[in-house]
């Protein structure tokens, strides 16, 4: 009985959880081979072999059900097993290289000229999905059901990039740099978290091109358009992390997003959207925005309430967790695109706290956020009537 292990020892040793091994027993894919009797779990030397071939086919990408089918097959052995694990290694080993070389390449062409060519980014992105494989059969029919739930959303997307590919619309403008943030959030609320449908999906597109023209409704063109707007995308952000306050901002809205900011801080969030603007707004009683809101009966002893209804209060972050600065939301930032449309639209280079709050309502067309929601469906207000009254008011000042 000593060379056997107990359940527990058995998940220190592989690396996997308790739960997962119990799971293995409830299926019958891993039964131990002895219990205590104490009905406590026992592993035999034949029970760790069996446990090895079923990581190295879930490695290879089988389903349980194709690992358990396998493994009562007569025909099955471990060497078989280990071969095709270790062939599977070196395509990885492989591509790892090629991956390896392609992001040292990037990394000098960014010393050297501070930019880098976006076929670049995009063959390393080619190469980061094919580590992975294509979809399983339960993950394939997960999707079909999942496209069908969202189908009206997505090809009303679709429709919207195919128009700016039509047009030609350069990548850096706020059109497609929003539609590449939607298509994103598009992506991830439809593989729900799932790296491996992600990536499967993503490499999928790239390696086989028109033969999946039809899944989705989007031909490889118009993902390859993505690709490069989510590249440029990106690399912005990454480049420009958080947005250039002092420079696009008048210092009345540097107040407004400190004062927001501070709100947001005080229920313990570390990132700054439509509701952190909305209470800056309201904070400050000098700016022209916050005036209009009281006009209209929109208060901040009316609003906070309902932003800590809506995002709850979280816990408190150990010391140093907050950034010193907030980052802005993906929302917040397409509100600042748009407030500073409209600043440039009268030949100004910087956002006032009214052009923020008319980027709100204009954003509140494409999809709106939280400060909209409040806004409209806690306290009744008429978005149409209140971007009225937010332009007559600057029309007076």
């Amino acid at each position: 009985m000593s060379s056997l292990l107990k359940v527990g020892e058995l998940a220190k040793q592989t690396g996997l959880s308790t739960r997962t091994l119990h799971y293995y027993d409830e299926i019958g894919l891993l039964v131990p081979s002895h219990r205590t009797e104490a009905d406590h779990r026992l592993y035999s030397a034949q029970d760790i072999i069996r446990l090895q071939q079923i990581l190295s086919l879930r490695q290879l990408g089988f389903s349980l059900s194709e690992i358990q089918a396998c493994l009562e097959s007569p025909d099955f052995s471990l060497p078989q097993v280990i071969d095709w694990h270790r062939s599977r290694l070196h395509e990885q080993i492989t591509l790892s290289q090629t991956l390896l070389k392609r992001l040292n390449g990037i990394a000098k062409e960014l010393e050297t000229t501070q930019s880098v060519a976006v076929e670049n980014l995009i063959e390393t992105m080619e190469t980061i999905t094919m580590t992975e494989h294509y979809f399983t059969p339960e993950q394939q029919a997960l999707l079909e059901n999942r496209l069908q739930e969202n189908e009206a959303e997505w090809r009303d997307l679709l429709t919207q990039i195919q128009s700016e590919m039509t047009k030609g619309t350069d990548f850096n403008s706020p059109t497609v740099r929003f539609l590449a943030r939607r298509w994103l959030g598009s992506m991830k609320a439809f593989v729900r978290g799932d790296n491996d449908i992600y990536a499967a999906l993503t490499r999928m597109y790239q390696t086989e091109g028109a033969t999946v023209d039809s899944w989705g409704g989007m031909d490889t063109d118009t993902f390859e358009y993505m690709l490069k707007a989510v590249s440029f995308l990106t690399l912005g952000e990454v480049t420009e992390s958080l947005i250039p306050v002092k420079k696009i901002f008048t210092p009345a809205t540097q107040q407004v997003l400190k004062l927001g900011e501070t709100a947001i801080r005080q229920i313990n969030f570390d990132i700054l959207g439509t509701e952190g603007f909305l209470l800056g707004f309201l904070t400050d009683k000098t700016n022209l925005a916050g005036q209009v809101l009281n006009e209209m009966g929109v208060t901040l002893e009316t609003v906070q309430p309902l932003v800590k209804k809506w995002l709850g209060v979280r816990p408190k972050l150990p010391d140093g967790w907050q950034p010193p600065q907030l980052p802005f939301a993906m929302r917040a930032k397409r509100v600042i695109e748009l407030a500073l449309e409209r600043a440039k639209a009268t030949e100004r280079s910087q956002i006032t706290p009214e052009d923020l709050l008319l980027g709100i309502l204009d954003e509140a067309k494409e999809s709106g956020g939280l400060a909209t929601y409040i806004l409209k469906e806690e306290l009744n207000v008429d978005l149409a009537q209140l971007e009225q009254q937010v332009e007559f008011a600057i029309a007076r000042a």
